[in-house]
């Protein structure tokens, strides 16, 4: 169920490429429509033949999304693609239906609109010049007529027929004056449309963006946090009902016979489990109290020593690199938690490949602190590295929530915690930036 919640906040690009192309059908259903009404109300224009392999051409262009889509083509690239090939197909029919005066230059402004929703800023901009640049070939070249073939030869045997009584005058003179004061104002008022749609609409779409993905992110957190607490309440049920059956056994294992080898390692581990125990309310009983502030290396030593103690099969190599001042942290004790958690799973891998050794390098510097813990186990799939950590994994050894708990713990306090395999095994990578208000040395 957490998965289903976790998935079902992420943006769908599919649901966006969707969208997408039903907008192109909108507008080619638009286009089809106003080409239609032309037709019928003998609307002027340069050839109908030509606007109909055009129209035809850009119904065409709308089968290309999912298909670049299927190719795994990144869906920017396809927007921009498409956004682009609106503009100059929209341009070639407005150029054929009265340029400038046609009423619907307008719609060159809707690929702009979708392209500072759909692509970021220089991409946007691209397209808003692009369609500045297509509407400024229509006041060029005005209403393009395409004579057919007679009145072309026609033409071309009266101006040869003329030419020959006056020369070169007869060079007509075109747009002697430029544009018009009229013409200049409905440019810039379409380039200063274009701009200013690509400007707000690509800086609504962005901070939108940004929203959404810091709600998808907290909606996340908050279903850890959820389970995190859930996994507590189960912890503390379980050490409160340990305690009495092993008591209990502890009772018993003192009244078999102490030469037994099989009961002084029955002993033995329940003296851990009693340690573990104990262990346990002892810390549940810490965070009742103000947090320590003992340097973060300093307790990780302890703990790693501790740890040891508690591992003695496991051949553990240290190696330091302190380059700066330790630190504290508002919640070391977690942090130290969260390490022995994952040197338990480093030692259970290393132990499962037949291997009792273990690395882990521990570097300080200005930044933070950062770890790395290297296991010489069987190594994971890619599959398995994307997925440990994110939420509770089956586990041949235990429950599969150590990982879990370990990547939450160190997130909530600004740290990250990354897995890759090492040859032979698996290396965790472990950061936990230096607070603010802590001097670097």
């Amino acid at each position: 169920m957490a998965r289903q919640l976790i998935i079902a906040t992420e943006l769908s690009e599919q649901h966006q490429l969707k969208h997408f192309v039903q907008f192109r059908w909108g507008l080619l259903g638009f286009a089809t429509i106003a080409l239609s009404a032309g037709w019928l109300l003998h609307y002027p224009v340069s050839s109908w033949p030509l606007l109909g392999l055009l129209l035809l051409t850009h119904i065409c262009t709308n089968l290309l999304p999912y298909w670049l889509a299927a190719s795994k083509m990144p869906l920017k690239v396809i927007y921009l693609l498409c956004c682009t090939l609106d503009i100059l197909l929209l341009t070639c029919l407005l150029t054929l239906s009265g340029g400038v005066s046609n009423g619907l230059v307008a719609m060159l402004l809707l690929p702009v609109a979708v392209a500072a929703v759909m692509l970021p800023g220089r991409s946007c901009y691209f397209i808003a010049l692009l369609a500045i640049a297509g509407y400024s070939m229509l006041l060029q070249v005005g209403d393009l007529h395409i004579p057919d073939i007679d009145t072309l030869l026609t033409q071309t045997a009266e101006q040869a027929a003329h030419a020959s009584h006056t020369g070169h005058g007869m060079h007509a003179q075109h747009n002697s004056d430029g544009f018009s004061q009229h013409m200049q104002q409905m440019w810039w008022a379409f380039t200063i449309s274009a701009l200013l749609i690509s400007w707000f609409i690509s800086a609504q779409a962005e901070l939108n963006r940004v929203k959404s993905r810091k709600i998808s992110e907290l909606q996340q957190q908050q279903i850890r946090n959820e389970q995190i607490l859930a996994l507590a309440t189960f912890a503390a049920n379980a050490a409160h009902d340990l305690a009495s059956p092993i008591q209990t056994i502890q009772l018993l294992a003192d009244e078999l016979d102490t030469t037994e080898p099989a009961v002084q390692e029955l002993k033995q581990q329940l003296q851990r489990c009693q340690q573990i125990v104990q262990q346990l309310r002892s810390d549940a009983g810490s965070l009742r109290e103000e947090n320590s502030t003992a340097p973060l290396c300093q307790q990780i030593e302890q703990a790693v020593t501790r740890w040891l103690n508690s591992r003695p099969e496991i051949c553990l190599g240290i190696q330091r690199n302190l380059h700066a001042e330790d630190f504290s942290l508002a919640d070391s004790q977690g942090f130290t938690a969260a390490l022995l958690n994952i040197l338990d799973n480093a030692a259970d891998a290393s132990l499962a490949n037949n291997s009792n050794q273990l690395e882990l390098q521990l570097s300080l510097d200005s930044s933070g602190l950062s770890l790395q813990v290297r296991d010489f186990g069987e190594g994971l799939s890619d599959s398995r590295l994307a997925e440990l950590g994110k939420l509770p994994q089956q586990s041949e050894q235990g429950l599969g929530i150590g990982q879990f708990l370990a990547n939450m713990s160190i997130e909530r306090l600004s740290g990250s915690v990354r897995r890759q395999n090492a040859g032979n095994g698996t290396l965790t990578l472990i950061t936990m930036p230096r607070p603010h208000t802590e001097p670097a040395a």
